[in-house]
């Protein structure tokens, strides 16, 4: 059966600020509506009581947040090769949040989250400020439209409510392989005084994504900043 992951009523009513992704359909098999029915709601952060201090709900001192986990693969390896780690894996794509609860489910992961649903939401106020270590943003769309710019995640204001739940020394890494978008990344986080650009280069996983833009030849970009302070 198709999925619709949202509605134009859901939009209008409760995300008054402008979407900053395409909303997609997937097919969903028999195991993945189990998971979307049983599995995802264990794991879903909007019910907890605000804010939320994802250290505390995981139990660990460090959070990665995959702001847009695609089919999950990144989150999913985040948490099993970096089990002190607390993952939150954010994304509207029903599939593949279905795909990061079965997985975590079947290895046993004990330190992912999710939330299905736009991730600005999470950055407005749902969490306790200064707790995450890191938000990874891989290949976001680009809209890259001039007409589309203003959908774009990576917004001044939108930087700057990432600032506010990193720790201190947290950091942002962004990865695409829309040199345009790259290009106007880097002057929106040049432009926070709160953060400073890391020395040498993150090495992004290889997701989807990153395979698909390997195979059509696209120079893939990363870069990463981290918040001042101690």
């Amino acid at each position: 059966m198709q999925t619709p992951i949202y509605s134009q009523g859901a939009e209008e009513t409760t995300h008054p600020h402008i979407r900053t992704f395409h909303a997609r359909h997937g097919r969903m098999s028999a195991k993945r509506e189990t998971a979307l029915t049983q599995l995802l709601p264990k794991l879903e952060i909007s019910s907890l009581a605000r804010p939320i201090d994802l250290r505390l709900v995981m139990d660990r001192s460090e959070i990665i947040i995959d702001f847009g986990s695609g089919m999950g693969d990144h989150a999913i390896e985040l948490a099993a090769s970096n089990p002190e780690t607390g993952v939150l894996a954010i994304d509207v794509h029903t599939v593949g949040l279905c795909e990061v609860a079965g997985a975590a489910t079947e290895r046993k992961l004990k330190n992912i989250r999710t939330h299905h649903g736009d991730g600005l939401d999470v950055l407005s106020g749902w969490l306790t400020p200064e707790t995450i270590s890191q938000v990874h943003i891989l290949f976001p769309d680009p809209w890259p439209k001039a007409r589309h710019h203003k959908r774009r995640l990576i917004q001044p204001q939108v930087v700057s409510q990432i600032v506010q739940v990193l720790r201190p020394g947290g950091s942002i890494c962004f990865t695409t392989d829309d040199q345009n978008y790259f290009d106007h990344a880097v002057g929106v986080f040049e432009s926070d005084v709160n953060l400073t650009a890391v020395l040498g280069n993150w090495e992004p996983p290889l997701t989807t994504y990153h395979k698909r833009a390997l195979r059509l030849g696209n120079p893939v970009n990363t870069v990463q900043y981290s918040k001042l302070g101690i």
